[in-house]
């Protein structure tokens, strides 16, 4: 037997010192006995309280949950309000990292210590990803009665800080603009519309030749798409900013005329098997395209132009930072890019928007005037 605690007492529920220096709560719960842990007294007790409250308020938590097992009550019944792409995050996130460790924990077993193990040995962006999870799912453990507190609220949580984009040589955008405008590769018009317009792969992989007005020189993005299981699955922009039209120049407005011409022909080779989604930058079968087939046409180019290699992200980057050093105004374009704020612009490229020199020249032309 664990000999009693000093001071510890007894109503529904004991308290006492464990052999480790912990200190454990025993309840009645439905008939089982169950175990609160803490490493004080006073922990331990406001634990008891709490239960004890939910108990007298009929929210019984179930015997020996645990943390996988939260988790999955967690997801069905809360997925069904989250975007496709949110959800399999989520599952990815926690079966990558969490499950593997934790998974078959009891919730009342989930000491910080060990939950800020788990969270410092994961590499990188996902770490932080992670801990967003975890937190929202306790979140949830606490709303529904299952834990009295969030333990992620005890954790140092990871943060990470994205690195700057890395900016294209003004003379490579060039050549491979060039190559998007000349050259017979399939995927040329897009990789060039992808530089021109610096919308995200998702956002042209969903466009319709129906929000296309090239009378008018504009592009209407109203959606985004992406593969999710081997299904594609289109979504509303992240923001009300995401909602846009983005005017073209005279260039985009070729780019897209020979677009259109290669999808015709396209449908033409296909025939019966063509399925006619009315997309700009179809499959050869009229379907949406595959991530991996643009990623290989922006590889492609880029080998053809005799530049680095550049990713469909890195386009959307270099989009920003010529605008940005041809000054346009932020507010402009933030808004072309479909950002909720200028903000975001601005502390994504900030060091595209000027090389300082300008500040110094301010200066000196002030206090020599």
């Amino acid at each position: 037997m664990l000999p009693p605690c000093p001071g510890g007492r007894q109503s529904m529920g004991t308290i006492r010192l464990r052999h480790d220096g912990r200190y454990e709560a025993r309840i009645m719960v439905n008939g089982r006995r169950k175990s609160l842990y803490g490493p004080s007294e006073a922990a331990v007790q406001a634990k008891l309280a709490a239960l004890q409250q939910q108990l007298a308020e009929g929210r019984t938590p179930p015997s020996g949950l645990t943390l996988r097992q939260l988790a999955q009550r967690w997801l069905a019944t809360e997925a069904r309000h989250w975007k496709p792409r949110t959800l399999a995050d989520y599952q990815r996130l926690l079966g990558q990292y969490v499950f593997p460790s934790l998974g078959g924990v009891r919730l009342a077993h989930l000491a910080p210590d060990r939950l800020q193990q788990v969270l410092d040995s994961i590499p990188g962006r996902a770490a932080s990803q992670t801990a967003r999870v975890l937190h929202r799912l306790f979140a949830v453990a606490v709303r529904w009665g299952y834990l009295s507190e969030n333990p992620c609220d005890r954790l140092v949580l990871p943060r990470y800080q994205p690195p700057r984009p890395a900016l294209p040589a003004l003379d490579d955008l060039k050549r491979l603009l060039e190559v998007c405008l000349t050259s017979p590769d399939p995927g040329a018009p897009l990789v060039g519309v992808l530089l021109l317009t610096g919308v995200r792969l998702g956002e042209a992989l969903a466009l319709r030749w129906a929000a296309v007005d090239l009378d008018r020189a504009l592009v209407r993005v109203d959606r985004s798409g992406q593969w999710l299981r081997g299904q594609w699955v289109e979504t509303p922009p992240k923001t009300v900013n995401g909602h846009r039209c983005i005017p073209l120049g005279d260039v985009g407005v070729q780019l897209l005329k020979r677009q259109r011409a290669l999808v015709a022909e396209r449908r033409l080779r296909a025939g019966p098997a063509w399925q006619d989604w009315g997309l700009v930058f179809p499959s050869q079968t009229g379907k949406p395209q595959q991530e991996s087939v643009v990623l290989a046409a922006v590889r492609r180019c880029c080998q053809q132009a005799g530049i680095p290699r550049l990713t469909v992200h890195q386009l959307r980057h270099a989009h920003v930072s010529l605008a940005l050093a041809a000054g346009v105004p932020l507010p402009d374009v933030s808004r072309r890019l479909g950002h909720a704020t200028p903000a975001i612009t601005s502390g994504l490229y900030s060091h595209a928007i000027t090389d300082g020199h300008w500040v110094a020249r301010a200066v000196e032309q002030a206090l020599l005037s």
